[in-house]
């Protein structure tokens, strides 16, 4: 009876001291705390960056992790990308990738941020893992008060609950490649209405005014409306036989995305030579001096001319930056950072 007692007594102390390890949450949690912080992950995704460092594989990639830290003690304390944050792969011990930042994207790691006593604080680490694995993540703050040393607690970060956001890495480049080629090439894309939000008017409406630019340039009088909606549409009809675009999405954070476009276009600044010529053809032939019936000759020849125009590879990709909105990308076409689509097939403007 007495060794039955002393069992049991054994068995309830093992529940007392496993749930004592388990309050205190210093590993196996998505949050932790201690006498000095409360932290926990907010949220993480993987992403790409604009640098070596962003270079992402089918083994690993870059996490973008957002932890929430409340400092509970009297006295400020201070986390750093180079001193109290880590990342525990088994024994190994990792440091947060360094200098990640893009003012595009909106990232900005947190490379030295303090927090006031009783005050919380977002802040964001970027980390290179492996795809569907576990981890840890060490935080062991720096007091203000130097006497004061903080144990360090932890938090479990598994990779594959983030897999969602690994596999859409690619969403952008998708999406630019159905965005030119349906608005500015009229060819079909399976993926626009997949992918793809855009003001398809607006769109237009930009690549017809480059166009419009050129043929004020080549002829001298004014064309009616019709002329330039039927030029244009002729202009598109051979585009979308000639043109050519490869997209590549080079940086992916935040709902924004950097994407280069290699492409091949027709060269408009051929246009203003073809007209020259046939006017001056008209006139040989004809002997006419009027200068508005030339016109009307050239004119009456642009499909010809448009037909003859070369294709011109642009010397280097354009970069164009996306946002993600309702769930699908868009080109910001007023960002400064990027290069115009509408100008690129809607005149002679190759880079």
């Amino acid at each position: 009876m007495k060794k039955m007692n002393v069992l049991a007594l054994a068995f309830v102390l093992m529940l007392v001291l496993a749930a004592c390890n388990s309050s205190k949450e210093t590993g196996g949690s998505t949050s932790a705390k201690n006498k000095a912080i409360e932290a926990s992950i907010d949220s993480a995704s993987y992403i790409l960056v604009d640098s070596d460092e962003g270079a992402t594989s089918e083994e690993k990639g870059l996490l973008k992790v957002d932890l929430k830290v409340k400092n509970v003690s009297k006295n400020s304390i201070s986390l750093s990308d180079y001193d109290g944050v880590y990342l525990y792969e088994g024994d190994e011990q990792l440091s947060p990738k360094t200098g990640v930042n893009s003012r595009e994207l909106g990232l900005e790691s947190s490379a030295s941020d303090k927090i006031g006593a009783g005050k919380q604080k977002n802040l964001t680490f970027v980390f290179e893992v492996k795809k569907d694995k576990k981890y840890k993540i060490g935080l062991q703050p720096k007091s203000s008060d130097y006497d004061e040393e903080i144990d360090e607690v932890t938090l479990t970060l598994d990779t594959k609950k983030y897999a969602k956001s690994y596999n859409k890495l690619q969403d952008p480049e998708k999406a630019l490649q159905a965005y030119t080629e349906v608005l500015y090439l009229n060819k079909e894309n399976v993926d626009y209405d997949k992918y793809v939000t855009a003001d398809k008017t607006a769109v237009i409406e930009e690549q017809k005014k480059a166009f419009n630019e050129e043929l004020k340039g080549a002829f001298s009088n004014s064309l009616t409306d019709k002329a330039k909606k039927d030029f244009f549409n002729m202009y598109k009809d051979v585009l979308k036989e000639k043109a050519s675009v490869k997209t590549n999405v080079i940086a992916n954070a935040n709902n924004k995305a950097v994407v280069e476009v290699e492409y091949t276009t027709l060269d408009l600044s051929d246009l203003y030579s073809y007209v020259s010529q046939l006017k001056r053809a008209y006139t040989d032939e004809t002997k006419d001096y009027d200068t508005q019936h030339s016109e009307e000759f050239a004119a009456s020849k642009f499909k010809d001319i448009v037909n003859e125009l070369e294709t011109k590879e642009g010397s280097r990709p354009l970069r164009i930056f996306m946002v993600k909105e309702d769930g699908k990308w868009t080109v910001k076409s007023s960002d400064l950072y990027s290069d115009s689509l509408g100008k690129t097939f809607g005149s002679s403007y190759i880079r």
